[in-house]
């Protein structure tokens, strides 16, 4: 039988309004396993203690203290503790965006009344195999992330853990709080400032491409003028830059543009017309278009509700 290819969905970092099913601190010895299986939601898993060995989709990974497992639904994995090892970890089960009660599932039926010591694997639940895929399209996670300040996770998680197991009334925004921050210092950790993995090979390229556009977007620019400034055919530099940053070349010129309109709109006198040629749009008609398809208002609507709320 042909198996259903599940839907999938992206969404940005403003769209990110994680629902928290399941917060777990857990304390192993080496009986501890995980069978082959595969999750229907996200799983953050941060090590504490120990030591575990990890297979993710076939790739073996050797994890201790202060990584972060990050395992996305569907992706099929398995890890055993090593003998005479221990393994102490906080463990949060999510989804991107709440998906409806649909959608929604029982952590007690489904991950928590499973033999994993003993069972050879789990099998798929063919009802959650169908629930849609939400990813993030703004940054490429990978598996294992070796965190740079442990702390500051454990704090987060050790919270995270508390409210959960607490019974107070709004946990669940306390939790969307925490898990927002948490996302956070990942971005940190897999990005450059402007929004660049660490983790590609041509990210200092793609860098070099960034500050060129920040040089020079009052020009009127085209794909082929920012890929010679890096030595890059259009195609390839596009293809490399959506790779690096989630984003296109064009994309991210408009953002840049439109974050210097809002400046201006905010702290000068110049007026609406004179912003638009001086972030590179000469066509006032288009450029008020391009804005309020960004922001939701027009550039006169922008600066009246900033203006009146600063004053």
């Amino acid at each position: 039988m042909e198996q259903k290819k599940e839907a999938r969905q992206g969404i940005g970092f403003r769209e990110l309004a994680p629902y928290v099913r399941l917060v777990q601190h857990i304390n192993g010895d080496d009986r501890y396993r995980l069978p082959p299986r595969i999750i229907y939601d996200y799983e953050f898993k941060f090590v504490l203690e120990g030591r575990c060995d990890y297979v993710i989709e076939g790739v073996h990974y050797a994890i201790g203290p202060g990584d972060m497992v990050i395992l996305q639904p569907m992706v099929r994995h398995s890890c055993a503790v090593p003998p005479s090892e221990t393994f102490r970890y906080f463990a949060a089960h999510f989804d991107l965006i709440y998906m409806g009660d649909a959608y929604n599932f029982s952590v007690d039926d489904v991950y928590l009344s499973q033999d994993y010591e003993h069972s050879p694997f789990i099998p798929d639940d063919p009802e959650l195999t169908e629930r849609p895929v939400v990813f993030l399209s703004d940054i490429d996670f990978p598996c294992v992330v070796q965190t740079s300040n442990p702390g500051a996770y454990e704090a987060l998680l050790r919270s995270m853990h508390a409210t959960f197991e607490g019974g107070e009334y709004g946990k669940e925004l306390r939790l969307r709080g925490d898990l927002l921050h948490l996302f956070a210092l990942l971005v940190l950790e897999l990005s450059t400032p402007a929004g660049i993995s660490i983790r590609h090979p041509q990210s200092e390229r793609i860098g070099q491409a960034v500050q060129w556009m920040r040089e020079h977007y009052r020009s009127q620019l085209q794909l082929g003028d920012i890929a010679a400034s890096v030595h890059l055919s259009p195609s390839r530099f596009r293809a490399l830059f959506k790779e690096a940053t989630g984003q296109s070349p064009m994309e991210m010129l408009v953002s840049l543009r439109m974050d210097k309109a809002k400046e201006l709109l905010l702290h000068s006198s110049l007026t609406v017309g004179q912003i638009a040629d001086e972030v590179g749009y000469p066509d006032l008609h288009y450029f008020s278009r391009l804005f309020k398809r960004c922001e939701g208002l027009s550039p006169m609507q922008y600066a009246q509700s900033l203006r009146s709320r600063f004053s």
